[in-house]
């Protein structure tokens, strides 16, 4: 089943853009002009998760992140045009879960989208890639009965292949989704730490994809 994600954004051309990309992505998507649409949308679709243009001027984006929290409808990940610190506290405060910043690219997006649905949503139990099997819960990771062993990073790495299952992940997209926007800055680091996984979960989990970057498949 696909994740669906509610867009509230008072910009056409944005919305509509924002909306393209996450359908190619396979989201299923809603839309919402401003604040009070996007507000009675989120009640009456319950979406997996919403995406809010933190500057619209009608009902801007953190009173609606803010009141979107307050009656527990879906979780936010805020769009900003400013790359500002003061931005991201308030939006926090509000009840964000996460930020990306405009201009984006559609990669890092649907990645930041798929993670937040996997933090906040209820437990449902093991889950499997290839041949590995995934509780979450439990933060436990098993082959063919075996538990491994695996240090939080690689954990980390592992999960970010789980939730984007079939799609090529880009060096940039996972040292940005595992260690953040300011950890890392060489690439390098993720070629080692996705060899390292590979030696603890064994063949048939990740594919070098050449000149593109690693994928874990769907199967």
């Amino acid at each position: 089943m696909s994740i669906s994600v509610l867009v509230v954004e008072d910009d056409d051309d944005v919305r509509e853009t924002t909306k393209l990309v996450l359908q190619r992505q396979g989201f299923t998507v809603a839309t919402a002009a401003d604040g009070a649409e996007g507000y009675e949308l989120a009640l009456r679709l319950r979406p997996d998760v919403a995406v809010v243009d933190i500057g619209m001027s009608r009902v801007d984006g953190l009173t609606l992140t803010r009141t979107l929290a307050e009656a527990g409808a879906c979780p936010v990940l805020l769009l900003t045009a400013r790359d500002l610190p003061e931005d991201q506290v308030m939006g926090f405060e509000a009840g964000a879960f996460d930020f990306v910043t405009k201009p984006f690219d559609s990669r890092v997006l649907a990645a930041r989208l798929r993670s937040l649905v996997r933090r906040t949503a209820p437990p449902a139990g093991p889950e499997r890639l290839g041949p590995l099997e995934i509780d979450r819960d439990a933060h436990r990771v098993t082959r063919q009965g075996e538990t491994l062993t695996l240090s939080p990073t690689e954990y980390d790495l592992l999960l970010l292949f789980m939730d984007n299952r079939g799609i090529v992940l880009s060096r940039a997209t996972i040292l940005r989704e595992v260690w953040g926007d300011s950890a890392w800055s060489d690439e390098h680091i993720v070629d080692v730490n996705i060899q390292r996984l590979r030696r603890r979960v064994g063949p048939g989990v990740i594919t070098t994809v050449r000149g593109a970057g690693y994928r874990a498949d769907a199967a």
